[in-house]
């Protein structure tokens, strides 16, 4: 028998590993992923990145302009910043801080961007309209709908879901064409949570918490108290299907996947902000008593972090589960996972933008000061895959 030479078995692993690689993922995150897609970072609503966030508090720019910004930027896998204003402008803006380009609206932008898989981005507006803009800022199509559309826009590989002042939570093709819409008792100002079968979760401002089928069919329907009119308070979904929702009535509301409620916490004064998720399952969320919480999945508070004014800004968790957050007292702040302070970065103005985190750990913020923030962040940076238990 033969025994095959050193050259025929480096030539016989060459080959084995070039019909292998293609069934391994890489740890690191894909150069196309998408860093912070849309409202809350995912479609579950979470608020984790896959990055871990800024270690310091150093500024690295901030991007100026005429109104106060409350819409939360999204970032697009190319490090595109992406953010609405009152000012009813979509705003492009370079990782480096340049202006990229701006798209005018017909009225305010208070929604936050969401953007599709080609890079389109999806923004609604107090006109109305939601648009569909291409990474160049042309307008790519519009859709009507009756009321003021205050709704951050969620979006899958092939469907846009987002709620108006006309009752309706809508339905769309990425291409912009009506699927379904549902049409509930009151205003939808939150931003729809997608599960991972496709069922919907909205919440209108009556307090009522709806489960859709993916075709626009209730499953169920549970009042969980007083609803928030603006478009901060969405639902958030944990890995088992919990869905966690802030109240105006001071409540943090955990419902199961059934639609019966599992427990509440109260605290006092509304919950506006939407909580996040990390990935042990720990609850963050803040309340307009002026306190950051840490609930356990079974109810037990972990810790509670003091800001010095209310806090209507939502949660962003880096993937380390350090937490950054924004506050009316112009704060933002980074919290360690056992509810100290890391730093704070000081604003002029009330932070009601939700922070997203960029894969150099920068973490960006909207500020009532009329600036965008781009803080710390380093090359260095690590990332591990999303929804990991």
């Amino acid at each position: 028998m033969q025994v095959p030479s050193r050259a025929h078995l480096n030539t016989l692993l060459f080959f084995i590993i070039l019909l292998i690689l293609p069934h391994f993922k890489p740890t690191q995150a894909d150069d196309n992923e998408i860093p912070w897609q849309m409202f809350r970072g995912d479609i579950r609503h979470t608020g984790q990145s896959a990055y871990k966030g800024a270690q310091t508090n150093t500024l690295k720019w901030s991007f100026k302009i005429d109104t106060r910004i409350t819409s939360s930027p999204s970032i697009a896998s190319d490090g595109t910043i992406y953010f609405g204003s009152i000012d009813g402008r979509l705003y492009a803006v370079n990782p480096d801080g340049t202006s990229k380009w701006t798209f005018q609206a017909g009225d305010e932008i208070t929604a936050s961007p969401a953007i599709g898989k080609d890079g389109t981005i999806y923004i609604g507006s107090r006109d109305k309209k939601m648009y569909a803009i291409t990474p160049e800022g042309k307008p790519k199509w519009t859709y009507q709908v009756g009321g003021i559309i205050l709704s951050s826009a969620a979006v899958t590989d092939d469907t846009l879901y987002f709620g108006s002042d006309d009752n309706n939570l809508y339905a769309l093709t990425t291409d912009g064409k009506l699927k379904w819409n549902y049409t509930a008792k009151s205003n939808i100002t939150a931003s729809p949570a997608i599960w991972t079968d496709g069922s919907i979760y909205l919440f209108e401002i009556s307090g009522a918490l709806h489960a859709l089928s993916p075709d626009g069919l209730e499953k169920w329907m549970k009042r969980v108290g007083t609803g928030v009119y603006d478009s901060y308070s969405s639902p958030s979904l944990g890995s088992d299907g919990t869905i966690y929702v802030g109240t105006d009535s001071g409540r943090l509301v955990a419902i199961k996947p059934d639609g019966n409620v599992k427990w509440y916490v109260n605290t006092g004064k509304a919950v506006h902000c939407s909580p996040a998720v990390t990935r042990d399952g720990t609850i963050v969320f803040g309340s307009y008593n002026g306190f950051i919480y840490a609930v356990l999945p079974d109810c037990k508070l972990k810790w509670s972090f003091k800001a010095n004014s209310w806090v209507e800004s939502s949660p962003a968790i880096d993937a380390e589960g350090s937490i950054y957050i924004g506050s009316s007292d112009g704060k933002l702040y980074a919290i360690n996972t056992n509810g100290t302070l890391k730093w704070s970065f000081q604003t002029k103005g009330a932070i009601e933008s939700s922070p997203a985190i960029g894969p150099d750990g920068t973490i960006y913020i909207g500020s009532d000061d009329n600036h965008l923030y781009a803080i710390g962040g380093s090359a260095q940076t690590s990332s591990v895959p999303m929804f990991e238990k």
